[in-house]
């Protein structure tokens, strides 16, 4: 009996060990990566809390983190649209759902530049949020599509020259 209780604490203790840190705590890692600029263990720490804790509220901060630190941070544009879109199917009722179908299409037009797919994903932003603050945005981008800045902007119109005046010539001094 004395064996069996001893194995029982034993095994207590192993398993213990083996389980995985709260989400609160990946969290907190991650955040801290993050103000120190490290974002390789910032979306490791983001990784680890979506894979151990999927059903977390957590989960749903950190795949949008991790999609914005590919944007913002590092210029993997490809990377944040795929995180984007993996937000957007796992979240699709959180509030940052319509950012994150926004930002697709933005990324996809202004960084990677697939209109085809910006076309595509603006539009389902459109239809999913038409009264969206972001949707005079996103018609906006719909309808300037692989234009350039300077087909975009309005031309300053060209003022004319005013009539120049007659210059006054210095007239000598009268004698008396």
């Amino acid at each position: 009996m004395k064996t069996v209780g001893q194995a029982f604490v034993i095994l207590s203790l192993l398993l213990a060990g083996c389980s995985k840190p709260p989400a609160e705590e990946y969290m907190k890692k991650a955040e801290e990566a993050e103000k120190g600029g490290l974002w390789s263990v910032a979306l490791e720490q983001y990784q680890n809390l979506v894979k151990d804790h999927p059903g977390s509220v957590l989960a749903e901060t950190a795949v949008f983190n991790m999609a914005a630190i590919q944007q913002n941070n590092l210029q993997n544009f490809q990377a944040a649209v795929d995180g984007y879109k993996q937000f957007v199917e796992t979240f699709p009722e959180a509030k940052k759902a319509s950012t994150a179908l926004f930002l697709v299409g933005f990324l996809y037009h202004n960084e990677l530049k697939n209109l085809d797919s910006a076309k595509v994903f603006y539009e389902k932003f459109l239809a999913k949020y038409p009264d969206n603050e972001m949707a005079t945005s996103a018609q906006f981008e719909l309808q300037n599509l692989g234009k350039s800045p300077d087909e975009i902007l309005p031309k300053p119109a060209v003022a004319e020259a005013p009539p120049a005046k007659p210059s006054k010539k210095a007239t000598p001094p009268k004698k008396h």
